[in-house]
């Protein structure tokens, strides 16, 4: 049996997906250890696996994102603030990881290091200690490509060779002006670990700098690309089921009424870095108090709510996505990918993080629609989740592609096929 390295960045949706894998790497009989936040150890030891705990990098918890960047400077929203994250969150981090991993990998000896692509440490470490690597996605496919553009744009596959030109140089102004600073600072952080500065795009080198990378979702929800890395793979999402204990709430039993009778059941959920109710949380309440449709939303119950709300702050999605008609979500890849894997409809509002890709990619593959948010606040309103709810409720198409979908997620196990890529791939020695 082989010994796995986890590293992880410390946030939940970059984590949890990780869970069911771990756990099955651990029934397979292999020594799992997990790098991550203290929050999560509880999580990780559940599994079966032992919990790494972030010492000298920065742990910083997903509802302190926000706190914790306007104490440290960052400027408001908007281009300059993108900037400042993908610098100070995803670049300066790396050599505190960097210093921890030494001492990890040091005690643990594993023979493969595994990294969601978020953690661009992992393939560093894996380098610095010449150990093979594996990395699965928590985002849609973020490798640069002549057949998309830029990722993080939101933007579709070009339809034109003007589109294409279009995207070409949009590549190069995000490479070579918005993001230069991050390069430099990238380049950096590779050449002070002693080892070589990879070529191209920094945001490129945890996928082009790894063994295998194991794509989580399936064709149809991905943009063809003629220029994939052969190294590169579609697997299927690792879906969570299981993992969390359930008690029904209260309420429960009004979910399955409204399911019996027909009522269309809608979820509302946030997500788990970019929390500010005010973006979609309260809109939808609003705009959806007046329709004959149930409610369920993922926060805090108050006896302020419309009548047709239930709250709960957490309730595992596979057991009551079966149940829902219609997915409202700012846009989390996870959340996504299960309620695509149940056959439910999706309405997208939200453009931050990797989730204006989310949405472009829910209207390409025909599973739902994506909400106009306001460019500064990423809000949306009332109106629009009132009437992007009604359409997907109108119109079966919608249902019907996510069905397919569903159909074609079924025959995908990712985590199956992880742990097989995985044993090979520790097999295979440094």
């Amino acid at each position: 049996m082989s010994r796995i390295l986890f590293t992880l960045t410390p946030v939940t949706g970059h984590v949890r997906p990780a869970l069911p894998l771990a756990r099955a790497l651990v029934e397979e009989g292999h020594d799992v250890v997990v790098y991550t936040g203290r929050k999560f150890a509880q999580a990780i030891t559940a599994t079966g696996a032992k919990h790494a705990p972030i010492v000298r990098g920065r742990d910083l918890d997903d509802a302190e994102f926000d706190a914790w960047s306007m104490a440290h400077g960052a400027p408001a929203p908007g281009i300059k603030r993108l900037q400042w994250d993908v610098l100070h969150h995803f670049v300066a981090t790396v050599p505190g990881f960097l210093a921890d991993l030494d001492s990890v990998v040091a005690a643990e000896r594993p023979d493969v290091i595994v990294m969601d692509n978020g953690f661009l440490a992992g393939s560093i470490a894996a380098r610095q200690h010449d150990l093979p690597s594996v990395l699965f996605s928590v985002s849609p496919l973020a490798v640069s490509s002549k057949d998309t553009a830029p990722f993080g744009m939101g933007l579709q596959p070009p339809r034109t060779g003007l589109d294409g030109l279009r995207y070409a140089f949009l590549a190069w102004l995000t490479r070579t002006v918005v993001f230069r600073d991050a390069q430099r600072a990238a380049e950096k952080v590779v050449s002070d670990a002693g080892l070589p500065v990879p070529d191209g795009f920094f945001v490129d080198w945890a996928h082009t700098e790894v063994t295998r990378v194991l794509h989580t979702s399936v064709p149809s929800f991905e943009y063809p690309r003629s220029d994939l890395p052969e190294h590169v793979e579609l697997v299927g999402p690792y879906l969570p089921a299981g993992i969390d204990r359930f008690e029904p709430p209260t309420w429960w039993d009004d979910v399955l009424e409204a399911r019996a009778s027909g009522r269309p059941v809608v979820l509302v959920t946030q997500g788990t870095v970019a929390t500010d109710p005010e973006r979609l949380l309260w809109p939808a309440i609003d705009g959806l108090a007046d329709e004959d449709v149930l409610v369920v939303a993922t926060t805090e119950p108050i006896d302020a709510y419309p009548a047709n709300v239930r709250a709960t702050p957490f309730v595992p999605f596979d057991r009551l996505l079966p149940l829902v008609d219609v997915l409202v979500t700012n846009g989390g890849f996870g959340g996504v990918q299960q309620a695509l894997a149940a056959g439910v409809p999706v309405v997208v509002a939200g453009r931050s993080e990797d989730k204006a890709e989310v949405g472009a990619r829910v209207v390409w593959s025909g599973v739902g629609l994506a909400l106009a948010t306001d460019k500064v606040t990423d809000c949306t309103t009332s109106q629009a989740v009132r009437e992007g709810v009604n359409r997907v409720l109108d119109d079966p198409s919608f249902a019907r592609r996510a069905a397919e979908l569903a159909q074609e997620y079924a025959e995908h196990d990712g985590i199956a096929r992880t742990v097989s890529v995985l044993t090979e791939v520790a097999g295979s020695g440094r």
